[in-house]
């Protein structure tokens, strides 16, 4: 314990130590302060039980034990207080370490972002404008092409659509099975009745048996075929609505106009309009403020009698 005290004793010394160095070692400070206190309490029975039968001599020993026993607990609780501080500092230390980094790292990333920002959003936007206008151009043609077919061709299927819809699907049958089931006479399905209340009569013919009712007056029921399918379901088309119904473009600054605002019912012919009034349109210009006049007491102006 002598040699892990000394280092103890060194690493509360340290200005710089880090929590976790200093973390585990309080601990063992505290260990050595317990063991102190137990030393100091043998240490003061012995003094107090020879005081009546020791020499001189003997007594003078006790009493110098009891007195390194003192300085040992004191010691050590200067060392577990010492070594608490330290630590309380080192993670006040390293918390605020840690702030400093994440704000310069949250800085530098708002930084570069800010950059993408102005550098890359404007163009963003005027390369999906483009887009719409590709895509609004090809379905001006796609329409008059299958307006005056060529004989024998198939009409072309609309440009957004047939990429942005999700098709219908037909019911698939996956497996099919031969089963028998009671079914109600005059009924076509076995409806949901319990199928193992039905009391077999023969020849196909049972009943549906109630407790305590005569077989003859419960509901007659008879045995048929079916074909007990496991199917994917069939789904239908889900039509996606435009791009020109549902992109937003805002402006990059608050009194910069729109790229593109968005509109219900645009078909082609309405959004290469749009496209070209955007296109032609003047750069808007921030309304001016009006100036205004007003007082402002001067630096060390003294107040009138």
């Amino acid at each position: 314990m002598i040699r892990t005290l000394k280092n103890l004793i060194g690493l509360a010394a340290r200005t710089d130590a880090p929590a976790a160095e200093l973390a585990p070692s309080l601990p063992q400070a505290e260990a050595e302060l317990a063991a102190a206190h137990e030393a100091q309490a043998a240490a003061e029975a012995a003094y107090k039980g020879k005081l009546l039968t020791a020499d001189d001599a003997t007594l003078r020993q006790l009493v110098e034990a009891r007195t390194d026993a003192g300085v040992r607990v004191d010691r050590a609780t200067a060392l577990v207080e010492a070594l608490r501080e330290r630590l309380e500092a080192a993670q006040t230390r390293e918390a605020e370490a840690a702030r400093v980094t994440a704000y310069e790292a949250a800085h530098a990333q708002a930084e570069e972002a800010r950059a993408a920002l102005v550098e890359l959003y404007p163009g963003l936007a005027r390369d999906l404008m483009s887009l719409m206008r590709v895509v609004a151009e090809a379905e001006i043609a796609v329409q008059a092409a299958n307006a005056d077919l060529p004989a024998g061709a198939a009409p072309i299927a609309g440009v957004e659509a047939s990429v942005r819809d999700l098709p219908g699907v037909p019911e698939t049958v996956l497996s099919e099975t031969y089963v028998e089931r009671w079914v109600e006479v005059g009924k076509v399905t076995p409806g949901s009745f319990d199928q193992h209340a039905v009391q077999d009569l023969g020849r196909g013919q049972g009943v549906i048996k109630i407790p305590g009712i005569a077989a003859k007056d419960c509901r007659p029921v008879e045995r048929r075929g079916f074909l007990e399918q496991r199917v994917y379901p069939a789904s239908l088309r889900r039509a996606a609505y435009g791009l020109a119904e549902r992109l937003a473009l805002p402006g990059l600054r608050v009194d910069d106009p729109a790229f593109w605002e968005p509109a219900s019912g645009l078909g082609p012919r309405q959004v290469l309009s749009k496209i070209a009034a955007r296109d032609t349109a003047s750069v808007q210009i921030a309304p001016a403020v009006e100036a205004v006049t007003r007082l402002v007491s001067a630096p060390g102006a003294a107040h009138a009698a």
